[in-house]
């Protein structure tokens, strides 16, 4: 749900930069760097953390930073954290806790919603595939939230996670952030499915479609786990900008294809513009946001924290549009089954 930056060094005169997703990450690969026994002071770095990780013939160091912590910007170099026993030998911190409620409540969406659409009737062919897009939103958020709020502390997770010269914390982070932004990408990838199924150009029923969908899914992980190892410049804007937007808009297109959907358009449009206000704070307004805001209050209600609030208040609202359509036909089958009882049978009435 958020963004990066990579920093690789493939020689001492070969260096190249790009932005992509996994918020406050930078790696920075040199084959003739020596890393320390232990990970830096703060006087050497008084504003980063430093993680090492050996492998053949070079070093991989994270450095924990903002998304937005160029010299250019106005938001905050660092998140907040909040820390138990700090003064001891393993504190415990807690980073961008106000993400922590946003992340609780899309996880109760997710698997509420699913719950619900799960118990729909089964004349709605494309129930399945709207339950999946919800659960699938509840773990995306739920992983975010473990990569940002825990897996950003340090000092705790590397003294229980380090083994054998190994920084065991990379690697988990690592994995938590190609799994949140794999599965940013597939709720999207999701949506342009149902959209697509809801007006009969895909068959929701057919096995051929279920292939789809998740060989669509293996592409969009083998993409991003590629594009975060290799350095790929246009992952961030092709697979996250791109794909969200476009697979987005499509399913609304579809929406307003279906002329028996109509009345419940507005839950639909509302959601659509809370997740497109929140996409659009989160990359081209943060700056402003956080300017707007001002240092203190831009740790704790900046751009990020608008992005995850405004995805749920999304979701919510879509949930609310798919039980509205589906009665809505409901009630309009009914309305029918009656005219029909009236011609057929008017002694009745």
């Amino acid at each position: 749900m958020t963004m990066f930056r990579v920093t690789m060094y493939k020689t001492k005169a070969d260096v190249w930069l790009w932005d992509a997703i996994l918020n406050h990450m930078t790696y920075m690969i040199s084959p003739d760097y020596n890393p320390p026994s232990d990970r830096p002071s703060a006087n050497q770095h008084p504003t980063r953390d430093l993680y090492l990780l050996n492998v053949p013939h070079r070093t991989l160091i994270i450095n924990l930073i903002p998304s937005n912590s160029s010299s250019n910007s106005s938001c905050p170099l660092s998140p907040v954290k909040w820390c138990l026993n700090e003064m001891g030998s393993s504190p415990f911190c807690i980073r961008s806790p106000t993400l922590i409620p946003t992340c609780l409540l899309a996880l109760l969406i997710g698997v509420y919603c699913s719950k619900n659409i799960s118990k729909l009737p089964e004349k709605f062919e494309t129930r399945w595939l709207y339950q999946l897009t919800f659960f699938l939103f509840g773990i995306m958020m739920t992983s975010a939230g473990i990569l940002h709020c825990f897996l950003g502390d340090p000092q705790r997770l590397s003294l229980t996670l380090r083994n054998n010269g190994v920084d065991s914390l990379l690697v988990i982070q690592i994995l938590f952030a190609i799994i949140d932004a794999g599965l940013t990408t597939s709720v999207a990838v999701s949506f342009l499915f149902c959209g697509l199924c809801d007006i009969n150009f895909l068959d929701p029923k057919s096995n051929a479609t279920r292939f789809l969908l998740i060989g669509s899914y293996f592409i969009v992980f083998v993409l991003w786990t590629l594009g975060v190892f290799r350095q790929w410049s246009w992952t961030f804007h092709v697979l996250y900008l791109g794909v969200i937007s476009v697979s987005c808009f499509i399913y609304l297109l579809t929406q307003l294809w279906i002329k028996s959907n109509r009345r419940a358009l507005p839950s639909l449009l509302v959601g659509g513009l809370y997740g497109a206000i929140g996409l659009f704070a989160a990359s081209f307004a943060a700056n402003r946001i956080c300017k707007s805001e001002g240092p203190f209050w831009s740790q704790y209600i900046g751009p990020e924290f608008l992005w995850f609030l405004f995805s749920d208040v999304s979701m919510a609202f879509i949930f609310i549009y798919v039980i509205q359509a589906h009665r809505e036909n409901k009630v309009t089958i009914h309305k029918c089954d009656v005219d029909i009882d009236v011609e057929e049978n008017p002694e009745k009435y």
